[in-house]
């Protein structure tokens, strides 16, 4: 089932849960009866929790089998990264690549969405091949995850058999799962550990493959479609790769959002056009951590972890494919002097980068919002409902961040 293809050759000898899955959980899942966001009435679509589980993303390779050895990585220099072979590098170079104990790291094989900007290979190609070298002038190249959570291409013979044996609750699980890696080695977004123009790369092709892969699968006939792009950087928070990646997730089962979206769109819709983050001063500016031209950075006044930190484009776009070049390359920008930051007042450096967007088809008065998430243990209660216990003012935690900037603004 590796790049979400389920074909007869594939699927030969397993059973039917062998497959990517999609679970409402029926304690928490409610009927959409709402046309107030446009959605289409084919199916019948839900809000709540759900979850994916798919056999094939625990047969993805790890990187790092210590945080010992992540750290090693994160603490190296950029000359020292740049030196690292990891199983992207296969890819990039086009041939075998051997670990310095002769072992093979990846095969090579590959469906590369876009090279930079470039359109490269059909968001829905059924058959991997072998990667040709991506060009030393190029910063990033989006792929298909070769270990998803969704199945891309279905035959639709084995798709019959395996619905029918489905119980009703299951459903075969559909979408486009996507990685984006820069062309070289680098292990971290820190201000002196990757190029500013690398890291714009690398949003620049994640807009690129998202734009590519919806439009092919509007010609497919699917709609509504919820678009998650992320980063996990560290393994305590998923990342299972020292290469910086950021991942996409795009669900074509055409039923329905999780309870949390569902949360941002009905508040956003209660604004109406008096837009919260149009409006805000953040607790009269005392949570800004740094606001320029295209963005805003904030603590969150109701954080999630401590040192939380949400960000907006200045102005009011619904999705991260309508970043314009100038927003990108100003987000890098800040990025790199944000994680560096933390890194100087020692916040966990396993943190998630989450961008909130407004889904494919969906008529709903969105502002695009991002969130930096550092890693956090949490307790009980926590995990009972959608609450946080949080320890640290967001107004002090935002003074700690803005000193520590202050001479990276300043370089």
């Amino acid at each position: 089932m590796e790049w979400g293809i389920i074909s007869t050759k594939n699927f030969a000898g397993k059973t039917t849960y062998d497959v990517p899955i999609k679970r409402w959980d029926p304690l928490s899942t409610v009927t959409i009866r709402t046309e107030d966001f446009g959605l289409r009435k084919e199916k019948i679509k839900f809000y709540g929790h759900y979850a994916y589980i798919s056999p094939v993303r625990g047969k993805r390779p790890k990187g790092f089998t210590t945080i010992e050895e992540r750290r090693q990585f994160v603490d190296c220099s950029k000359k020292d990264a740049l030196k690292h072979k990891d199983i992207f590098t296969s890819i990039t170079e086009g041939k075998p690549i051997y670990d310095d104990w002769g072992k093979q790291l990846g095969d090579g094989f590959t469906i590369v969405i876009t090279e930079d900007e470039k359109r490269k290979d059909n968001p829905f190609l059924e058959m991997p091949h072998p990667a040709q070298r991506i060009p030393d002038n190029s910063k990033a190249l989006t792929l298909i995850n070769r270990y998803p959570s969704m199945a891309r291409i279905v035959d639709p013979e084995i798709e019959k058999a395996i619905t029918d044996k489905l119980p009703l609750h299951l459903k075969l699980s559909r979408g486009i799962n996507l990685v984006t890696i820069s062309r070289d080695f680098y292990p971290s977004l820190c201000f002196n550990l990757i190029p500013e123009d690398v890291l714009a790369g690398i949003f620049i092709s994640m807009k690129a493959a998202i734009l590519y892969c919806v439009e092919e699968a509007i010609e497919r006939d699917y709609y509504d479609i919820p678009v998650t792009p992320f980063f996990n950087i560290g393994i305590k928070v998923g990342g299972s790769q020292p290469r910086i990646h950021g991942q996409v997730y795009i669900d074509l089962n055409m039923d329905g959002h999780g309870s949390r979206l569902e949360g941002h769109l009905e508040a956003f819709k209660e604004m109406g056009d008096n837009c919260h983050l149009c409006q805000t001063s953040h607790g009269d500016s005392d949570r800004v951590i740094l606001k320029t031209e295209y963005w805003t950075f904030y603590t969150t006044g109701s954080p999630v972890r401590n040192y939380h930190i949400r960000f907006h484009p200045n102005e009011h776009l619904r999705r991260f494919s309508q970043l314009k070049v100038n927003q990108i390359s100003d987000l890098a920008k800040i990025l790199r002097i944000i994680f560096q930051g933390l890194d100087d007042i020692s916040i966990d450096k396993n943190r998630n980068i989450l961008f909130n967007c407004c889904p494919f088809h969906y008529d709903a008065n969105f502002h695009l919002f991002g969130d930096i998430i550092p890693h956090e243990i949490i307790g009980g209660a926590e995990m009972v409902d959608d609450m946080r216990v949080a320890r640290k003012l967001p107004h002090i935690a935002a003074k700690e961040i803005r000193d520590s900037i202050q001479k990276y603004i300043n370089h």
